[in-house]
């Protein structure tokens, strides 16, 4: 069967999508990526240097900051996927109540991540709900510093609950495309549950999971409001530090460096999952 070839109108159809793209974020990323050589400055004294990128790369809070935020976009999407995982398996099939558990665990999905890390701080704060509780069943004889702790435990512990439901979402339509017959056929040939697991849910699922993981990541890495709540004093993430950097002290080139990081060290993990993907599902 040959092949229609597309007319001038199917081209002006793609027009409103890829032209916002080009225009408005291609632009963006241009005057950021100029801004941190000094080119574009925002104060209209432009020159060509390497002055910011020495004065962020020799600065230990800005590297701080970005090895903070690597950490808490690496734990929280790990921490996702292995939560995720299990919930996605158990909801394969429908059942009795599952219908009801899944719309509760979906409910993080519809609060703003601002609200969400408000809501967390009330259970893992000082004195929070947890706290008390530990202490009042003798687990604990003082409180646990949960909140704004130097690791950034309360952060990733806020990723988690925060993104399961998105993280679920796309869990689940892979396992969709796993047929019944093929799990009966491996169950008929005497695969045990652990073989089913290892040799078919999860090598049929690894594209949901890579991408899952990816998408974790750049929401985890980049992220301003659940750090700027919950995370430590110091180092701040990556996004506070470029924010007031920019707000505070008025450095509009240095925080355009610290957005040149955020949109490099997010492509190289994106291309580096590319490269798992393809090891792990044998593509060349």
């Amino acid at each position: 069967m040959e092949r229609k070839k597309a007319s001038a109108i199917d081209y002006l159809l793609l027009v409103p999508g890829i032209g916002f793209i080009v225009i408005f974020i291609g632009s963006s990323i241009y005057i950021t990526v100029a801004q941190s050589f000094g080119l574009q400055s925002i104060t209209g004294k432009s020159q060509f240097t390497l002055k910011f990128w020495a004065d962020v790369f020799h600065d230990k809070e800005s590297l701080d900051s970005i090895l903070f935020s690597l950490k808490i976009g690496l734990l929280s999407s790990i921490a996702t996927l292995l939560c995720s995982f299990p919930m996605a398996l158990f909801l394969r099939k429908s059942g009795p109540g599952k219908r009801l558990l899944s719309t509760i665990i979906k409910i993080p999905q519809f609060i703003p991540a601002l609200v969400a890390a408000f809501l967390v701080i009330n259970l893992i704060s000082y004195h929070g709900i947890v706290n008390e509780t530990l202490m009042a069943l003798h687990i604990i004889k003082k409180p646990l510093r949960m909140l704004n702790d130097k690791f950034g435990w309360g952060v990733v512990l806020i990723q988690v609950w925060k993104n399961i439901p998105f993280v679920l979402l796309i869990l689940q339509g892979s396992f969709a495309s796993i047929r019944d017959d093929t799990i009966d056929a491996a169950k008929n040939l005497g695969a045990g549950y652990f073989s089913i697991l290892t040799r078919i849910y999860i090598p049929l699922t690894m594209p949901g999971i890579l991408i899952s993981m990816i998408l974790m990541f750049i929401k985890a890495f980049g992220d301003f409001a659940i750090t700027s709540v919950a995370g430590p004093a110091y180092p701040p993430s990556i996004a506070l530090r470029m924010r007031n950097t920019a707000t505070l002290f008025q450095e509009w080139d240095k925080a355009a460096v610290l957005g040149v990081v955020i949109i490099a060290i997010t492509l190289l993990i994106t291309w580096l999952y590319s490269r798992l993907a393809e090891f792990v599902t044998g593509d060349e």
